[in-house]
């Protein structure tokens, strides 16, 4: 009797330790693993390897745990028998299935999910060990498992996607081990692979330019004033853009005595990109090359406006200002409760963010002024209406036949 309630013992023991170690490397995430990997050591090369097969292990720890499980039911009925007759079976089987679910399933897990990184690494020898000992069960079930698998879900294996990492992120600002503008930048370091360079250009009507015939002298006040480093010069007309004069090109040759010169005597070639360009590309352009700005051209090879290096970093960083700059006012303004004003110019991005709005629209257009023109087929005049599925928009202020601010109110449905 003695040596039958040790044996009982030892499989439940078994049983609790399958369950755990089961736990522990299904949870094991790629960041531990990798942790793991960089500590060194055989045994975390081993867990890695074991976590490379999952089909693997996870027949290993399954035929494991229910070897136990049968054999400690098993055991548990003989005794019965013998101990109280047939008749109470079934008052020890319920008592045996709870006892097995909080000592042997629920509280093993928990621990394992708590203690995962030990646990993988205590068993990494003991589990591959089962993989020799089960190899011939392991060949049959996965054989069976991996054919009805391929039936119903079919052969392509999930990988770790992007959405996956965003997800991983987001879970570490809930839980605060990231800040929420660590959050932002990361979304935003991906952000850029699929933002054109259009979306962050300072458009021409915007453009500071002056014309390459004009001497030094005579501009000198007003770009003083503008505050540049750089500076586009035109000839005959701002649509057509020459070149860039360096303000510390101009200021050097001040210095050292000239005084009569043209813009165009101290400009360089500029750099013309395509609008369609993604703003990840011109990033690495512009550090590759080592420029700091870029005249930006629509498919026409007509001037859509220019964008600097700083305009790229604060597409990752937020606006960034110096001494000589003014903060702009939040393109986003909430008035009340599901209600926002909203400038023309906001992009996409900004109100998906800001309000958790996601519009379908044109992939050419990637301003909230462009989408509502779109939407209403004309320029709107000041206070004209438009009612969609997701809200209703107040057209505020209408300038140059663009849109330059609007009231937006969300929708009923959209606010659950």
């Amino acid at each position: 009797m003695t040596a039958q309630l040790i044996l009982l013992f030892f499989l439940f023991l078994l049983s609790a330790v399958f369950s755990a170690t089961e736990t522990a490397f299904t949870s094991l995430s790629l960041i531990q693993k990798q942790h793991l990997l960089e500590k060194g050591g055989r045994r975390a090369l081993e867990v890695y390897r074991l976590t490379d097969k999952p089909d693997i292990l996870l027949t290993t720890l399954l035929i494991g745990n229910n070897l136990a499980n049968i054999g400690a039911t098993a055991l548990v009925t003989s005794l019965t028998i013998h101990l109280f007759g047939s008749q109470s079976v079934a008052l020890i089987t319920g008592v045996l299935t709870l006892f097995v679910l909080i000592f042997g399933e629920v509280t093993p897990k928990q621990i394992a999910l708590a203690r995962n990184e030990g646990i993988c690494l205590n068993m990494a020898y003991p589990v591959y060990g089962l993989t020799i000992l089960f190899r011939p069960f392991i060949w049959i079930i996965s054989g069976i498992s991996s054919l009805i698998t391929r039936l119903f879900a079919g052969k392509e294996k999930k990988s770790f996607t992007l959405e996956n990492l965003l997800q991983m992120v987001s879970l570490g600002e809930n839980i605060g081990i990231v800040e929420s503008y660590e959050q932002q930048m990361v979304k935003n370091v991906f952000r850029i692979n699929d933002t054109p360079v259009k979306g962050i250009t300072t458009y021409r009507t915007n453009v500071f330019c002056l014309d390459r015939e004009s001497y030094v002298e005579e501009v000198l006040e007003e770009i003083l004033e503008k505050g540049f480093s750089r500076i586009p010069v035109y000839q005959e007309n701002p649509e057509h853009i020459v070149g860039i004069v360096l303000m510390h090109d101009v200021l050097k040759s001040l210095s050292s005595g000239e005084k009569e010169f043209k813009l165009k005597e101290k400009m360089v070639e500029p750099f013309f990109i395509p609008e369609t360009r993604m703003v990840h590309d011109l990033f690495v352009h512009f550090k590759r090359e080592k420029i700091n700005i870029a005249i930006v051209l629509d498919e026409y090879g007509g001037l859509t406006g220019l964008v600097t290096k700083e305009d790229v970093i604060e597409e990752i960083f937020g606006e960034l200002y110096d001494e000589n700059e003014e903060k702009e006012a939040d393109k986003i303004v909430q008035q009340a409760s599901h209600e926002w004003l909203i400038q023309g110019d906001c992009s996409f991005y900004h109100i998906q963010d800001r309000i958790g709005l996601e519009l379908k629209h044109d992939q050419r257009i990637l301003t909230i002024g462009g989408y509502l023109i779109e939407k209403m087929g004309e320029i709107p005049e000041e206070g004209a209406t438009l009612k969609l599925p997701e809200g209703s928009y107040i057209i505020g202020k209408v300038n140059q036949n663009r849109i330059e601010e609007v009231l937006f109110r969300k929708s009923s449905q959209q606010e659950h």
